[in-house]
C-alpha cells in the first residue's frame, strides 16, 4: 500500500527537527516498523535533502520543497548530467555551480547561433509541485527582465526527461564582493558599481519581482569592454509583488523561511514568511552594502551558525546591528580591510562615519517603514552622498533611540522610570508644598521650616536622580549619548527653575541657591557649554563667598566655596588663561589649609586639602613649572589621599 503523504511529510521534519543524520537509520526503524515503503520514501527525503546541502544554504530551499508521492530518483536518471551530454541545441562543457533545487553548466549552444551559455537545469529527484512552480517562476522573472545589470534569459525548454531548464547568458566573474578585494577598490568605486546594482533591484520590482536573496554571489562582476559590469543572477527564490510570474501556484507555506541567514530580512526571518515586500530586498542591499564597507555582513554567518535555528531567527528580527564605522574600528584585521579598499585605517574610518553610517542603518531599520522606499531612494542618497550633497538618511531621534532602548532592556529601564517617576513626583510635590508655603507667609517658624525643607528635598531628589541616573548608569550605557544629553538638559531645567525661586535670607536657604547655580554650571559644562557654565559658576560663588563671610563659623560654606573654586579652577584650564586657573586654586587651597587647621581631626578637610594640592599641581604643569607642581604633589601625597579624582 502507498504511504499517507501527511505521515511521510511529518516523519521526515521530525526527523530534520529532533535527530541528527546519523540517528536517522534507528529512528526510521523505530516509527516505521514494519512498513519497508514508508521508510524508504522518509530516507530517500532525508538523502535529498543533504544532496541539496540543507535548509538556507545557497539558495536555501524550503522545507516544503520535497516530492509527497514518490522518493527521489535513484540509478542513471537520477544523476546529474556529465560534460559532452547534449540537451536540445546545447552542449554541456562542465558544471559551474550548483544550489539547493539546480545545477547550472556552461554551455555551448550549436544553433542557430554557436555561443557559450549558462545551462540552469533542474536536479533529477527535485520535482515537487513547490520547486517546479519556483523553477518556472524564476525563468518568468527572468524573461521578464530587461537591464544591462540582470543576466538575460536566452532560452528555456524541458529535457527528455521532463526536466525543466533555461539557457541564459554567461556571465565570466566573480562575486562583487571579491571583484572589489581583489581590485582593491576605495569606496567610491565600490558605491559606483553597488549604484548598478540598486538601479538593477528597482527595474526587477518595477517588473513586479521581488528577488528575495540579494548576496555577493548572486551579484557576479564580469569586464565588458574593459570596464566592469556587476550583473544580478539566481532569482531562484523570487517572489511575484503583483500579478503571479506562472500558471503553478508558487506559495511559501506556513513554518518556512526563504533566504541566506547573513542577508536575510527580519521579516524573512518570521516562521509564516507571507508578509514580504519590495523593502526586504533593500534590507539585503544594506546588507551588502555593509559588507562592502567593512568586509563583514552585520551579523556573520559564524555567528549565526552558533545559535540554534529559532535563536538564529530571533537575532535577525530583534538584535540590532553596529553601526558600520564602529564595527570597523572594532575590527581586528582593520588595516588589511583598509589596505584593500585602497586608504589608511584611519582614514576608512572616518570615510564610512556619519552619511555612509546613516544611509546603511536606514536600509538595516528593522521596522520597514522607516528603511527607503524604494531602490531608487537608496540610490539618489548615496548620488547625493558621492556629490557631497546632504543626505535624506539620519541619525535617529534621541527620542526613538531611547525607545529602541527602553524595548530591548525593559527590566533595566522600568527600574530607571520608577526610580525617576518617584523622585520627580517628590520633587513636583515638594516644590508644589514650598512655593505655596512661601506664597502663604506663613506666620509660625514651623511653616518656613517645613517650607526650607521642602525645597531641601526637592534639590536632594534632582541630586539623586542626576548623579545615579545620568553620571552612574547612563554613562556606562553603549550609544546613549543622545539621551545622557536629553537627562542633562531636563536636570539643567529644574535647577534654572529652582534658581529664580526667593528662598529667603536665612543662611541654609541661601545655601541651597548658591548649590543650585553650582549644579547649573557642572551641567552646562558637562553639555560644552562652556560661557554659561562660566557665569553660573561666577554667581554661585559670589554667594557662597558673602555666606563664608557672613559667619566665622560657617565651615560648611567656606569648604563648598572650596570646592567651587577647584570645580572653576578647572573650568577655566579649559577655556580661559591658565594663570586664572592657579588663582582660583590657590584661593581655595588657603580656605582648605584654614579648614585643615581648625579642625585637625576632620579627615574630611585632610583629604580636600590633598585634593586641592593636586589640582594645583596640575595647573602648574601646564604652565611649565614642574619644580612647583612636584611640591605639590609632594604635600598632596602627604594628605593620606586615598582617591585622586579630579571633580
Amino acid at each position: 500500500m502507498k504511504p499517507d503523504p501527511n505521515r511521510v511529510r511529518e516523519l521526515f521534519i521530525a526527523a530534520l527537527r529532533d535527530v541528527g543524520p546519523e540517528g536517522w537509520d534507528s529512528y526510521l526503524e523505530a516509527e516505521c516498523g514494519d512498513d519497508g515503503e514508508l521508510a524508504r520514501q522518509v530516507r530517500g527525503l532525508l538523502d535529498s535533502h543533504l544532496e541539496a546541502d540543507g535548509i538556507m544554504r545557497t539558495e536555501s530551499v524550503a522545507i516544503d520543497d520535497f516530492p509527497l508521492s514518490e522518493p527521489a530518483a535513484t540509478g542513471p536518471a537520477a544523476s546529474l548530467e556529465a560534460a559532452g551530454a547534449t540537451i536540445g541545441p546545447y552542449k554541456l562543457l562542465q558544471q559551474i555551480g550548483q544550489g539547493g533545487m539546480g545545477v547550472v553548466y556552461m554551455a555551448e549552444q550549436s544553433h542557430p547561433v554557436r555561443r557559450q551559455v549558462a545551462l540552469k537545469l533542474i536536479k533529477p529527484g527535485m520535482d515537487s509541485r513547490h520547486v517546479l512552480a519556483r523553477f518556472d517562476a524564476e525563468r518568468q522573472a527572468l524573461a521578464q527582465m530587461d537591464h544591462p545589470n540582470i543576466a538575460k534569459v536566452l532560452d528555456a525548454g524541458d529535457t527528455d526527461t521532463r526536466r525543466p531548464y533555461f539557457v541564459m547568458e554567461l556571465i565570466k566573474g566573480v562575486p562583487l564582493t571579491q571583484y572589489c578585494d581583489e581590485q582593491r577598490l576605495p569606496p567610491r568605486e565600490r558605491l559606483e558599481l553597488f549604484l548598478c546594482v540598486c538601479r538593477a533591484v528597482q527595474h526587477a520590482h518595477q517588473k513586479g519581482v521581488i528577488h528575495r536573496d540579494i548576496k555577493p554571489s548572486n551579484v557576479v562582476v564580469g569586464l565588458y569592454d574593459g570596464r566592469p559590469v556587476p550583473k544580478i543572477i539566481d532569482f531562484g527564490v523570487t517572489k511575484a509583488a503583483g500579478p503571479k510570474l506562472t500558471e503553478a501556484t508558487l506559495f511559501t507555506g506556513f513554518g518556512t523561511v526563504v533566504g541566506t541567514p547573513e542577508y536575510m530580512s527580519p521579516e524573512q526571518a518570521q516562521l509564516d514568511n507571507l508578509d514580504i515586500d519590495t523593502r526586504t530586498d533593500i534590507y539585503s542591499l544594506g546588507v551588502l552594502l555593509y559588507e562592502l564597507l567593512t568586509g563583514s555582513t552585520p551579523f556573520t554567518r559564524r555567528d549565526l551558525e552558533k545559535a540554534g535555528l529559532l535563536e538564529m531567527l530571533r537575532v535577525i528580527r530583534e538584535q540590532e546591528p553596529i553601526r558600520p564605522s564602529a564595527r570597523l574600528s572594532t575590527a581586528e584585521g582593520l588595516p588589511s580591510l583598509a589596505s584593500n579598499r585602497g586608504t589608511e585605517p584611519a582614514r576608512l574610518t572616518k570615510q564610512v562615519r556619519g552619511d555612509l553610517d546613516w544611509i546603511v542603518m536606514k536600509c538595516l531599520e528593522k521596522d520597514r517603514d522607516r528603511r527607503y522606499e524604494t531602490a531608487n531612494g537608496l540610490a539618489r542618497d548615496l548620488e547625493r552622498y558621492l556629490c557631497s550633497e546632504p543626505v535624506t538618511a539620519g541619525p535617529p531621534s534621541a527620542t526613538y533611540r531611547f525607545r529602541k532602548f527602553a524595548r530591548r532592556n525593559r527590566a533595566a529601564f522600568l527600574t530607571v522610570v520608577l526610580l525617576a517617576m518617584t523622585l520627580v513626583i517628590g520633587a513636583a510635590v515638594s516644590m508644589w508644598q514650598a512655593r505655596r508655603a512661601w506664597r502663604a507667609g506663613a506666620e509660625a517658624v514651623a511653616g518656613r521650616e517645613l517650607a526650607r525643607g521642602n525645597l531641601r528635598r526637592a534639590r536632594q531628589a534632582v541630586d539623586d536622580m542626576y548623579t545615579g541616573v545620568a553620571e552612574r548608569w547612563l554613562a556606562y550605557q553603549p550609544h546613549m549619548e543622545p539621551v545622557q544629553r536629553e537627562f542633562l538638559e531636563k536636570a539643567l531645567s529644574f535647577y534654572q527653575l529652582f534658581a529664580r525661586q526667593d528662598g529667603g535670607a536665612e543662611l541654609e536657604a541661601r545655601l541651597e541657591m548658591a548649590l543650585a547655580y553650582r549644579r547649573i554650571a557642572d551641567i552646562q559644562f558637562r553639555l560644552g557649554a562652556s560661557d554659561q557654565a562660566e557665569t553660573a559658576f561666577r554667581e554661585a560663588i559670589t554667594r557662597l563667598r558673602a555666606l563664608a563671610d557672613e559667619s566665622s563659623d560657617a565651615q560648611e560654606c567656606r569648604a563648598i566655596l572650596a570646592d567651587t573654586l577647584h570645580r572653576f579652577g578647572i573650568l577655566l584650564g579649559d577655556v580661559g588663561p591658565v594663570r586664572d586657573e592657579e588663582k582660583a586654586h590657590r584661593e581655595a587651597l588657603v580656605l582648605q589649609e584654614k579648614l585643615a587647621a581648625e579642625f585637625p581631626a576632620d579627615a574630611r578637610y585632610q583629604r580636600d586639602l590633598a585634593r586641592g594640592q593636586y589640582h594645583l599641581a596640575a595647573s602648574l604643569l601646564l604652565l611649565h613649572r614642574p619644580a612647583d607642581a612636584e611640591e605639590a604633589l609632594r604635600r598632596s601625597a602627604t594628605g593620606n589621599l586615598p582617591d585622586v579624582e579630579v571633580v
